[in-house]
């Protein structure tokens, strides 16, 4: 899933910064990125809402035909991931302190999290207990996804962050490849991985262990790589794309055709790609300009700044008001209305306190711990 914020440069020799031409030294911050994420994390909520019965007749047909293609928002979570990992690198950063910077990141939330998957799963939910140990374990270790019948153990919705961490593992090598790379090396990474995003499906359907092109993390590393490459490409000055205007409605006509041929194989990723690049891209373009944009004011940038503590949340509270508050069938639509909103105010209430509590001192102290994985001094930018 990610995080439109800078990484700490200090402890990086001057001489290995980029150097002033380089937009991202420029402008490190990105806030309509930050709100972006709230965007991706809405769309999420929308489409699990549709998908848990909130909703029957038309009013569920409404939000079907509306929110039917709302896990692509995941999709747009992973290209966001590397285009922002890419934007905030600063040669010089050791692999051993990027990978510390994402568990600090990461790994509270993703720990309380599944703490309170268990809980709600054993008190309300039984249809979501993580049965086997070793299933639970490999979700708290962030590997349950690499075991096709894992893919939702733990919290069911942490299969995306298993993907992450596996990206995370590899962004060093990525990032040393890329960084500074001819611009045609860039456009041939661009191509190649939207190729793979196309071909990788079907070769997964074929590989033993009943591996999920959605949810297996080597199938969806194609994403994160195009996003990395594409801000490569804007730090160096070679980015040619389209602006914010045509950029959002190709990414919107992407996800219409994603809702209205579900059964494709371009509903998952496919239809969805180019526009969510392009407008991650423009964005981001936008912000270097000096553009304010929807997405850059401050209520959308507090959203944002909550949304990876509300993504790991939401389901869990979708799934705890269905169960608290069960509603004749068929649901009247003004019911399931009362549900969604009530939904959405308590995830953010309990996405709000644990980025105050969780969240943010945890990655405080652990960005503080001296040693191998931290360095000594220490600059970080929240957003």
């Amino acid at each position: 899933m990610h995080r439109s914020r800078t990484e700490p440069t200090a402890g990086v020799p001057a001489t290995a910064r980029p150097t002033a031409a380089d937009p991202a030294l420029v402008t490190p911050l990105l806030p309509s990125l930050t709100g972006l994420r709230w965007v991706a994390a809405f769309v999420v909520f929308a489409y699990h809402v549709r998908n848990l019965g909130y909703f029957s007749g038309r009013a569920q047909g409404l939000l079907a035909d509306t929110m039917g293609a709302g896990a692509t928002g995941v999709s747009l979570f992973f290209v966001l991931s590397g285009f922002v990992l890419a934007w905030a690198h600063r040669l010089g950063t050791r692999p051993t302190t990027f990978w510390w910077r994402r568990v600090a990141r990461v790994y509270p939330l993703h720990f309380v999290g599944v703490v309170l998957a268990v809980i709600v799963a054993h008190v309300l939910m039984p249809s979501i207990v993580t049965t086997s140990s070793k299933a639970l374990l490999a979700n708290f270790l962030l590997v349950s996804s690499w075991h096709g019948t894992w893919w939702q153990a733990g919290n069911p919705v942490s299969w995306s962050l298993v993907c992450e961490a596996f990206f995370y593992l590899v962004f060093p090598l990525l990032i040393r490849v890329l960084h500074g790379a001819r611009a045609g090396v860039l456009w041939a990474a661009v191509a190649l991985s939207v190729l793979l995003v196309v071909v990788v499906p079907h070769l997964v359907a074929v590989l033993p262990g009943q591996l999920s092109a959605a949810n297996w993390p080597p199938a969806r590393l194609p994403e994160f790589v195009l996003g990395v490459t594409v801000a490569c490409l804007i730090r160096s000055g070679s980015w040619r794309g389209p602006g914010l205007a045509v950029s959002a409605v190709v990414a919107v006509a992407g996800f219409v055709a994603a809702d209205r041929y579900p059964a494709s194989p371009f509903a998952l990723n496919g239809f969805t790609l180019i526009g969510f690049t392009l407008l991650i891209a423009a964005l981001a373009r936008a912000d270097v300009a000096g553009v304010r944009t929807v997405l850059s004011s401050r209520p959308l940038v507090a959203l944002g700044e909550r949304s990876f503590a509300f993504y790991l949340v939401h389901l869990l509270v979708i799934d705890t008001l269905g169960a608290l508050w069960p509603v004749a069938d068929p649901r009247p639509a003004i019911g399931g209305l009362a549900l969604t909103v009530l939904a959405l105010a308590v995830a953010l209430l309990v996405a709000a306190v644990l980025h105050r509590l969780v969240e943010r001192p945890a990655r405080t102290a652990l960005l503080a711990v001296p040693g191998l994985f931290a360095p000594s001094r220490v600059s970080v930018v929240t957003r």
